[in-house]
């Protein structure tokens, strides 16, 4: 990997989330709907059937008819003979059973939803980078492959030597869509991979620091030195931010990123 040069522009990535989305949507909402609907009518239908079954047994009028004396003396029959039950209306008996099973379904995919959301959210702050987007390290945290909360400094500060442009998974990838071909000083850590750019300063010397061969994990770094340091690589005398190769004045060497985009035009060290 090339440290100062051109990048690719950036690619966008789909991951599949709308899907899952819509899908967790209906399973939350669209069951319960369902399943109270079903079980609202299954109950009214239950309902009407008992306010209009009649007396005595279905299909059968009532006995004895009205008018007729009762054919057997009052408190027949005797004693130790429980009354016969009237028979259970059946009617919206499957939409009650229905609603119901569907209702507790939806119940229990609301509960295994909101857990899932309980469960991302600590994953994803286990996952927590540590640079956000914009924030600038030092080229001691990117040589020692270790960022604290000391090495991240003000981009102002000639210390910030690498700005972060994108922040993803482990096996995430730059926005010039490489990863270990990518023109991005790329770090990675145990759970989070932080893509940079060099925050190079005007009138500021830099020199190249270089890691061993094999060593994905690190990139090669660039440290700020003093004018009387003899290490200096180069020296920066224009920064835009822009990604344009007729900025720089003639005879100065261009070191162009389009994403985000920014030019730096450089110089001998003395």
């Amino acid at each position: 990997m090339t440290l100062l040069s051109y990048t690719a522009s950036a690619a966008l990535l789909a991951d599949g989330r709308p899907a899952l989305v819509v899908g967790e949507v209906i399973g939350t909402l669209l069951f319960p709907a369902v399943g109270v609907l079903l079980l609202v009518l299954g109950l009214r239908e239950r309902s009407k059937a008992r306010r209009a079954q009649p007396p005595g047994y279905p299909g059968y009028p009532p006995y004895p008819p009205p008018g007729y004396p009762p054919p057997y003396p009052v408190g027949y029959p005797p004693p130790g003979y429980p009354p016969v039950p009237p028979p259970r209306p059946t009617a919206g008996q499957g939409k009650i059973i229905a609603g119901s099973i569907l209702a507790i379904l939806g119940l229990l995919g609301a509960g295994v939803s909101v857990l899932n959301s309980v469960n991302e959210r600590k994953a994803a702050e286990k996952l927590t980078p540590p640079a956000k987007i914009g924030q600038c390290i030092t080229s001691e945290a990117m040589a020692s492959g270790v960022i604290g909360r000391q090495d991240v400094v003000e981009c102002s500060q000639p210390a910030g030597v690498f700005e972060v442009v994108s922040t993803g998974p482990r096996d995430a990838q730059c926005p010039d869509g490489g990863r270990d071909d990518t023109d991005f000083a790329r770090w990675t850590g145990d759970s989070a991979t932080l893509c940079l750019m060099p925050n190079l300063l005007v009138g500021q010397r830099y020199a190249t620091v270089k890691h061993p061969i094999g060593d994905r994990n690190r990139s090669d770094t660039l440290k700020p030195v003093a004018c009387t340091d003899t290490s200096a690589d180069f020296k920066v005398l224009q920064r835009f931010e822009q990604a344009d190769y007729d900025l720089c004045d003639a005879g100065l060497h261009q070191r162009i990123w389009t994403t985000p985009p920014r030019t730096y035009c450089t110089g001998p060290p003395s």
